[in-house]
């Protein structure tokens, strides 16, 4: 176990190290040959194609959410973990303004010890390189109205569409990195694009990635429960550098984003925190006291996933899509069964989504590798039904406690004492349960009626 120390440098071009006896001490090049690394090179030139020039506080927030994803993904937590998991790492960041981001430490480290459960330190040098020349601040584009996360998942989907009937020219920030999601984003806004040819919905891909073992002795850590810093900060820089937008929607159903554990054992939990009340109420406390006119938000935090798509303003063109949207958490697993990378059909996210299908439209086109619940119920000791299990388990519980609610939503994390509004989150999270046990009983009742013919 070690502690690491990075040093983002915009004055050396090859990554440098040392140990200490505390620490091991790593130099980051920002920089090759003038032109920023990791992608956020192509991430310039393609704002400025759109006629967006973030501020120098923006590159501020990318250029920590870069360092932070670097960490994350680069130092492993079996390796350097203590217990295998919580890692020690700090980061020297050159800001545009020392005094201004060394007031924000404790809400960025709480911030990120609650996304990624690790403990980090933070140190802020000046940066004697600018970003943006001063002079481009009044090209900035007034085309866009809205600014959302774009996945490529069914909430987000849903969040675009109603976006585009209501006639809103959005920029929307999703991940290249990755071939299903990437698909997923590219396939999706051709439908759009072709459904709706008056309305500018634009996608602004964030490319970044890192050589493997790129940090000495670092290893590789696959968990990435920091990404939804980097995207949230990478749609933040963005935005800085248009005109009217104010606001990033960050599009999740209430459900998931309480991340309420569906055991006491945890099992059956969702892997992210991206839109827990609690990160986001951060989020908005870091960007008032950056004194940026910024803020992120979950329009959908008080719905569930079949909420959404039942109200969605136009569901003839969200079932249309809804295929090649993607939700699962390892679609990876179809391989087992010699079949492409899809949905699996009984993991926490697929559970949810074929229960919102239930729930909306009574069918589903999408493809799974396992439908039967049947089956899964039967192998409820391997991986086809532990989450099932565990849904089950939680359902059961709701339902023989109804009061129970209003203790479990804290159980992921701290929420603000307003009854009003917890009361609002406790009636989610129990509507998401029992929308997921109608469709599990449904289906339940369809296969034994075919198994009796």
């Amino acid at each position: 176990m070690s502690k690491y120390y990075l040093k983002a440098d915009y004055e050396i071009e090859s990554l440098k190290f040392c140990k200490t006896k505390d620490a091991i001490v790593v130099d980051i090049p920002m920089l090759s040959h003038g032109k920023l690394n990791y992608g956020l090179e192509h991430v310039k030139k393609l704002l400025r194609s759109h006629n967006i020039f973030p501020s120098e506080l923006g590159f501020d927030i990318i250029t920590l959410a870069t360092m932070v994803y670097l960490a994350d993904t680069r130092i492993s937590r079996l390796i350097h973990g203590q217990d295998t998991w919580t890692r020690e790492i700090v980061i020297q960041l050159p800001v545009s303004d020392v005094d201004l981001w060394n007031k924000q430490i404790t809400t960025v480290e709480r911030m990120l010890k609650f996304l990624t459960g690790d403990l980090w330190g933070f140190e802020f040098v000046k940066r004697n390189w600018s970003f943006e020349p001063n002079e481009k601040a009044e090209e900035k584009t007034a085309l866009y109205s809205k600014a959302s996360l774009f996945s490529g998942g069914m909430d987000s989907l849903i969040s675009t569409i109603n976006l585009m009937e209501q006639k809103e020219n959005t920029l929307l920030f999703g991940h290249a990195g990755e071939g299903l999601t990437k698909n997923a984003q590219t396939n999706i806004l051709d439908v759009l694009n072709a459904k709706y040819p008056e309305i500018m919905h634009t996608l602004i891909d964030l490319w970044m990635s890192f050589p493997n073992n790129y940090i000495p002795e670092g290893g590789n850590d696959n968990n990435t429960r920091s990404r939804s810093f980097l995207f949230i900060g990478f749609a933040l820089f963005s935005i800085t550098g248009t005109k009217n937008i104010k606001e990033l929607m960050i599009p999740e159903n209430g459900f998931i984003a309480l991340n309420v554990p569906l055991e006491i054992t945890r099992v059956g939990s969702f892997s992210t925190r991206t839109t827990h009340p609690f990160y986001l109420n951060l989020w908005n406390n870091l960007l008032k006291n950056l004194g940026l006119e910024l803020s992120v938000y979950n329009p959908y935090w008080n719905k569930t996933k079949g909420e959404m798509a039942d109200e969605c303003l136009n569901k003839d063109v969200l079932f249309d899509t809804m295929r090649l949207s993607f939700s699962c958490s390892s679609p990876g697993k179809a391989r087992w069964k010699g079949l492409s990378p899809q949905h699996c059909g009984y993991c926490v996210p697929c559970l949810i989504r074929r229960a919102a299908m239930h729930k909306a439209f009574g069918r589903d086109s999408t493809v799974y590798t396992e439908t039967s619940i049947h089956h899964m119920q039967s192998s409820n000791a391997s991986g086809t039904g532990v989450q099932l299990r565990s849904f089950q388990y939680a359902i059961e519980h709701i339902k023989k406690h109804p009061n129970i609610q209003r203790i479990s939503i804290h159980k992921s994390g701290p929420l603000p004492q307003d009854e009003e509004y917890l009361s609002e989150l406790a009636s989610t999270y129990r509507r998401g349960l029992l929308e997921v046990d109608a469709f599990i009983q449904d289906r339940l009742y369809h296969e034994e009626c075919h198994h009796d013919l």
